[in-house]
C-alpha cells in the first residue's frame, strides 16, 4: 500500500502541542479511527517535517500519543539559528499563521465507507505512523488543539 497524508487544522497551544489526528471526515470522506494506530516505529524516529518534504526537517515530536479518541504530540522545533527558513517557520507558527499538521502513514487496514464504491472515502481501522509534518493547509478541519494561546499581541 502507499503512503497517505491527511492534515488537520489546530489552534497551537505555547508547549506547541496539536492534535495530529482524530476520527472526524476529512474533507476527502475519509476517517482514520485513533485506536488503530501503530506508533512503534514512529517513536524510534519521531521527525517532523515540513510539507512532507523528507529533504526538509525542522524538529521532532514529543509525547504522541494517542488520548481520548486523537493522536496527540508536542512539536520541538530546531533551535532558532539553525538556519533562516527554520526561524522563519518558528515566527510564522508563533503570530499563528502555520498551525496545521499532517500524519503520513501507512494503512493497515481499511474498508470502503461505500461498499459499492470501493475506490471512494476510506475508513482506516489500523494505520502506521511515519511521519508528522506542519503544513499550510489542512484535510481535516475540526481537530483542536489542547490549549488555546500563545500570549500573542493582535497586533
Amino acid at each position: 500500500m502507499s503512503i497517505i497524508r491527511k492534515a488537520t487544522s489546530s489552534e497551537v497551544g505555547p508547549d506547541l502541542t496539536f492534535v495530529l489526528s482524530d476520527a472526524t471526515v476529512d474533507r476527502m470522506g475519509d476517517t482514520i479511527d485513533p485506536a488503530g494506530w501503530d506508533l512503534r516505529w514512529f517513536r524510534k524516529n519521531p521527525i517532523a517535517l515540513f510539507g512532507h518534504d523528507s529533504a526538509f526537517p525542522i524538529g521532532k515530536w514529543a509525547d504522541v500519543r494517542v488520548e481520548g479518541g486523537k493522536l496527540i504530540g508536542r512539536l520541538m522545533l530546531a533551535a532558532e539559528g539553525t538556519s533562516a527558513r527554520i526561524d522563519e517557520i518558528r515566527r510564522l507558527v508563533e503570530q499563528g499563521v502555520l498551525r496545521a499538521v499532517s500524519v503520513g502513514f501507512k494503512p493497515l487496514e481499511a474498508e470502503p465507507k461505500d461498499k459499492a464504491q470501493p475506490w471512494g472515502a476510506q475508513t482506516y481501522k489500523r494505520s502506521e505512523l511515519l511521519e508528522t509534518s506542519l503544513v499550510s493547509v489542512p484535510a481535516n478541519p475540526a481537530a483542536l488543539a489542547l490549549a488555546k494561546s500563545l500570549s500573542i499581541s493582535d497586533d
